[in-house]
């Protein structure tokens, strides 16, 4: 009698089991099924422009499972669209730490960095816009436009040798749409040194620049001046005799070769 008691007792202990695994798996595809759902939801309020109700959305798929990258992509996009860009970042990120290869994570996070990194840029917030930038260029070496731009902003830091590293490298990616661009800032940078008082940084700049526009009265003429203020001044005269090479009458030059 025993020996049954126990095995009826096993039994139900069994049956017991059965029961809390079946509940357990059915409310596992109640979590996935809720979850399916409210991304469907979110996305198609995102394609209406209805960005902050699709946030919602993603908000709370993120709440019932941390781990589900797609969430945080979506919420990407949705701040990407407010021009919210430090939680596009944020958000992009960690869709980019969950699953790296991760269907149109790696684009989304680029565009986050490099909207972020504009915005600061054009805002004034030039520390900011180069930590941006400098993470964008780790996903993206070959980007010209990245280069472009964290070139500008070291420039506008004063840290010239950096940002002609930059504009170097940006010339080295072979992109011809941005190559004017970043010649230009070349020039600009080797100006903006000058104007600073930094004449070495202004010489390096400006020497780079002239590889790419040989006949640019204006940059010997700053280039001359740079070599003459740093002390330099045999490559100052040799330099002003190129300035009248390209034009005779440059009075400028003309000063600075009588003032011997």
């Amino acid at each position: 009698m025993a020996t049954s008691f126990t095995m009826r007792r096993r039994t139900g202990m069994a049956l017991l089991l059965a029961f809390s695994l079946l509940l357990a798996g059915c409310a596992g595809l109640t979590l996935q099924d809720q979850i399916a759902g409210l991304m469907k939801e979110g996305e198609q309020l995102y394609s209406e422009k209805k960005y902050d109700e699709a946030l919602d959305k993603f908000g709370q798929v993120i709440l019932k499972d941390p781990q589900y990258w797609q969430a945080y992509l979506w919420a990407a996009r949705s701040f990407i669209a407010k021009g919210n860009w430090k939680d596009a970042i944020a958000n992009s990120k960690k869709a980019f730490e969950l699953s790296p290869k991760g269907q149109n994570v790696m684009p989304v996070f680029a565009e986050a960095l490099f909207g972020g990194g504009s915005d600061a840029l054009k805002n004034g917030r030039f520390a900011e816009s180069i930590s941006y930038f400098v993470e964008l260029l780790k996903l993206e070496p070959g980007n010209a436009r990245a280069w472009l731009n964290v070139g500008k902003a070291y420039l506008e830091q004063k840290q010239f040798r950096e940002g002609l590293g930059a504009l170097v490298q940006g010339l080295a990616t072979g992109s011809s749409a941005e190559r004017s661009d970043l010649i230009r800032e070349l020039l600009q940078g080797g100006l903006q040194a000058f104007s600073n008082g930094k004449y070495r940084e202004s010489i390096d700049l400006l020497e780079e620049f002239l590889k790419y526009d040989a006949k640019n009265l204006q940059a010997y003429i700053s280039l001359a001046k740079a070599f003459w203020e740093s002390g330099d001044r045999s490559d100052a005269l040799n330099t002003f005799r190129k300035v009248l090479e390209l034009d005779p009458r440059q009075e400028e030059a003309l000063r600075y070769l009588f003032r011997r």
